[in-house]
Formats: C-alpha cells, structure tokens, sequence
C-alpha cells in the first residue's frame, strides 16, 4: 500500500461527506428561514411600537398592557385632529368656490 492511497481515500470521502452535508444545509436553512423573518418583523415591530409610544408621549399608567392615555392627552389630541380636518375642509370649500365663481366646475 503507497502513501499516496490513504489520502485519495480520504479527499473522496471528504467530497461525499461534503456532498450529502450540503443539501442537508440547505433544506435546514430553507425550513428555518421563514422562522427567522418572522423573528425579525416582530422584533423591528415592536422596536417601531415602542418609538412611537416614547414620541407620542404614552404612557404604561393604568396598568394596561398597551398605557393608558389620561383625558387631557385625548382632549389635545382630538382637538388637534378636528382643527386638521376643518383647515382641510376649509381649503377645498374655497378652492371649490373659486373654482363655481370662474365658472370652472360643471354639475
């Protein structure tokens, strides 16, 4: 027996070890990675939620898992809201006006 036998045995078996390993891999990698995306998501979901809530100002009071918003919060908030929409409403009022007034507007 040469010398030179022994390690043409051991590459051949090396390349069939390598051969079966890598479709092994590759399935393992294919079933878990829909695992790891979703992992990801609610990681990057919950980081979103959480900078949101520190923007907004949330709060953890009341012992509700989402924070309770005290009624001075949704006073301001609602107030602000319907102060957006009449601004809205009142810039399509008057551009509709104009628009009557120029004889632009059928119907």
């Amino acid at each position: 027996m040469g010398s030179g036998r022994p390690a043409a045995w051991r590459t051949c078996a090396a390349a069939a070890v390598a051969a079966c390993a890598v479709p092994v891999a590759l399935s393992l990698v294919l079933l878990w990675l829909p695992l790891l995306c979703c992992a990801v998501a609610v990681v990057r979901f919950r980081r979103a939620r959480r900078r949101m809530m520190q923007m907004c100002g949330g709060s953890t009071r009341g012992g509700g898992r989402f924070g309770a918003v005290d009624a001075g919060d949704r006073l301001g908030l609602l107030q602000k809201y319907l102060e957006d929409q009449l601004e809205l409403v009142g810039a399509e009022a008057g551009g509709l006006l104009r628009d009557l007034r120029q004889g632009k507007c059928s119907g």
